[in-house]
């Protein structure tokens, strides 16, 4: 069967990030749309939900000091703020993770993969769909190798992670 890959909130971070980084002014009702977005769902608990998502990226738009009241809203704020500081490596990250495609891997049924910008958590899986911490991802520092998640190339972990399910 097929394992489909999908990027889209990544690509509204990856703009949040760019935006902000030249200092340009993103708005709340974008914002809201990284918050809302459905794909966002499976990675909200008591402690982390929208407002949280909403909250951190407003005080990073608006380059202001922010205040978590828990630790995995600090943790989804600093990723972040890292994503922010190395565009390069983020580039070196989101281009290889547009383009992958899972062909010559086999599973039962057919699977996706979600990136999402999470915070504490390396990946959650929920019936077919393995939500991947985008932040966890491991680009190779000298620009040639794979991605690598927990030491693994990235495809060989997908695999791994959905076998062992």
């Amino acid at each position: 069967m097929a394992i489909k890959m999908n990027m889209e909130v990544m690509e509204l971070m990856f703009y949040f990030w760019q935006a902000t980084t030249d200092r340009e002014k993103v708005g709340e009702p974008f914002i809201m749309t990284i918050a809302d977005h459905e794909q966002m769902k499976p990675v909200y608990t008591e402690e982390f939900q929208p407002e949280s998502v909403r909250r951190a990226l407003s005080a990073i738009s608006n380059r202001e000091i922010f205040s978590a009241d828990h630790k995995c809203e600090s943790r989804f704020w600093n990723n972040n703020m890292w994503a922010m500081e190395d565009m390069g490596l983020m580039e070196e990250m989101m281009a290889p993770l547009k383009v992958m495609n899972f062909d010559g891997i086999t599973v039962e049924g057919d699977k996706n993969v979600v990136v999402l910008p999470m915070h504490m958590d390396e990946y959650l899986l929920k019936g077919d769909t393995l939500y991947v911490n985008f932040f966890r991802v491991q680009a190779d520092m000298m620009g040639d190798g794979p991605l690598t998640m927990a030491n693994v190339e990235f495809k060989e972990w997908v695999e791994k992670t959905f076998r062992a399910a």
